[in-house]
C-alpha cells in the first residue's frame, strides 16, 4: 500500500488532471457526440443491431439511460430502431451510415486528443500507465462484485 503522503500528493494531481482532461475532452469531442453516445455507437458498429437490455449490460447503465441515449442518436440520424422479423415485439437499435461517419470522426479526434494529452511520455511510461489503469479497473470491478454479493 502506498504511503499516505504519496496518496495525498496523488489525490491533488489526479483532481487537477481530471478537470483539465475533462475540459479538453468536452471541448474537442462533445461537438461530435458525447462519450456515452460514442460508446453506444461503437457497440452497435462492432456487434450489429442490439436490444436496449444488451446495450445496458455492455455499458453498465440502466435500460432507461440507453433509451435516452438512443433517442438522441436517432434524432441526429446516427442510429435507428428496428423490429426483429421473427418476433415483432423485440426492438433493436442499429447504427446508420451517418452514425458510422460520426463515429469515424470521433475516433480520429479521440486519437488526436489522446496524443496531445500524453505527448512526451515514453513507451515505458505508457506501459506503466496501462498497467496501473488495468489494476485500478480491476479494483473497481472487484469492489463492485463484493458490494453485489
Amino acid at each position: 500500500m502506498p504511503s499516505q503522503s504519496g496518496l495525498t500528493d496523488f489525490e491533488q494531481l489526479y483532481i487537477q488532471m481530471q478537470r483539465r482532461v475533462s475540459t479538453k475532452w468536452h471541448k474537442r469531442l462533445d461537438p461530435l457526440v458525447s462519450a456515452s453516445q460514442a460508446m453506444l455507437l461503437r457497440l452497435l458498429d462492432k456487434h450489429g443491431p442490439l436490444k436496449a437490455s444488451a446495450l445496458a449490460e455492455h455499458l453498465q447503465i440502466t435500460p432507461g439511460a440507453v433509451t435516452s441515449l438512443s433517442d438522441k442518436l436517432i434524432a441526429c440520424g446516427y442510429a435507428s430502431r428496428s423490429r426483429v422479423s421473427h418476433d415483432r415485439r423485440v426492438v433493436c437499435l442499429e447504427i446508420t451510415e451517418k452514425g458510422r461517419e460520426i463515429l469515424h470522426r470521433y475516433r480520429v479526434e479521440l486519437k488526436k486528443t489522446i496524443g496531445d494529452l500524453f505527448a512526451g511520455l515514453s513507451e515505458e511510461d505508457i506501459e506503466h500507465l496501462n498497467r496501473i489503469y488495468r489494476q485500478v479497473l480491476h479494483n473497481i470491478d472487484q469492489q463492485r462484485e463484493e458490494n453485489h454479493a
